[in-house]
């Protein structure tokens, strides 16, 4: 078997329906299987695994532990391929993505290779779905991307040997969110090389690209693992900025700037002043979407939002604050 594609699911049939489509249609000639892996789905998830038509061999195992790390370890436990191609459950690809990536592999030995994400036309034609885009920044599809020291857990593949070397994910990121990052560090360190190819293109069908208070929904969750992946890099964490400007407000170590800045969202990061911050962008985008005092809006309920994941997390992996304090204190 050549390649093995694995997609971790958790409720999200409707997606996950569009995606097995898509993927079926793929012009790759070589031998590959498809491995769907149910992490604690409690809708049709199966029914609508078991009731695809496919053209290769279509697979369903089951993951109680949580998050997509664990999901991922599990399908790619019971794959034959010798290249694992790790996709999402809300991925649409393109009909040579397989073959484009297997082609990479081989002429790349001992390489892995991270393609692009981009959102679907449709989320960018609303005043938040602009917004995200330009924080998207824009990458030719024709460049070549050079060396990454990231990839995206729903556009990546590598040997299936080298995430037996690595000892898989790791799992104790129980949400999707920083585990891919964990994983490419992890990857650098042993010495192997994540080549960015923004040609090999997936088009992410967002449950959380349409409004702003998904996304805001999203990013609390995922921030609920920085502080872990904070603890188990120290300074190397890819996004220290994010570190110092979320963790409790203190007077002794922030700066009047920074204290402020905290205070202000640790006020703001409760259910209601939310509450009333989605009212308010609601009504501007309905009846004055005038696009400088939206962004400062969608920044503010963001932030907000991070914050909030940010102390969720340190409360969840208990995490001592003031012994990471003096981490930062001696070297940031």
């Amino acid at each position: 078997m050549e390649i093995s594609v694995v997609i971790p699911t958790h409720n999200r049939s409707d997606a996950l329906a569009k995606t097995l489509l898509n993927l079926s249609k793929q012009q790759f000639t070589g031998s590959w299987e498809v491995i769907v892996v149910n992490n604690r789905s409690t809708d049709d998830t199966d029914e609508v695994v078991r009731g695809q038509r496919f053209p290769a061999p279509l697979r369903l195992v089951h993951e109680e532990k949580p998050g997509a790390a664990a999901a991922r370890n599990a399908g790619i436990a019971v794959s034959r391929g010798q290249h694992i191609i790790l996709i999402d459950n809300d991925i649409l690809v393109e009909p040579d993505f397989l073959r484009r990536h297997y082609d990479l592999l081989l002429s790349n030995p001992g390489c892995w290779i991270t393609g692009h994400v981009v959102n679907l036309p449709e989320q960018r034609s609303t005043p938040f779905g602009k917004y995200r885009q330009s924080l998207c920044g824009y990458v030719p599809r024709e460049s070549d991307g050079g060396e990454a020291y990231w990839l995206n857990g729903g556009n990546v593949s590598l040997p299936r040997a080298d995430w037996k070397r690595l000892g898989g994910f790791d799992e104790r990121f129980s949400g999707a969110s920083v585990e891919d990052y964990d994983f490419a560090i992890r990857a650098w360190d042993a010495g192997i090389k994540i080549l960015f190819r923004p040609s090999i293109v997936a088009i992410h069908n967002d449950w959380a690209g349409f409004s702003i208070e998904d996304y805001c929904l999203r990013q609390r969750l995922y921030s609920q693992s920085e502080p872990l992946f904070w603890k188990k890099y120290g300074d190397r964490h890819v996004r220290m900025d994010l570190v110092r400007q979320n963790l409790p407000p203190d007077w002794n170590r922030d700066d009047p700037a920074l204290f402020a800045k905290k205070f202000v969202k640790k006020a703001l990061a409760t259910n209601n002043r939310q509450a009333i911050l989605s009212t308010l962008c609601a009504f501007l985008e309905r009846n004055w979407p005038w696009p400088p005092l939206l962004r400062r809006l969608y920044k503010l309920m963001l932030a907000v939002a991070i914050y909030q994941g940010f102390q969720e997390g340190l409360k969840i992996h208990s995490i001592d604050c003031s012994v990471k304090y003096g981490y930062l204190d001696n070297h940031c």
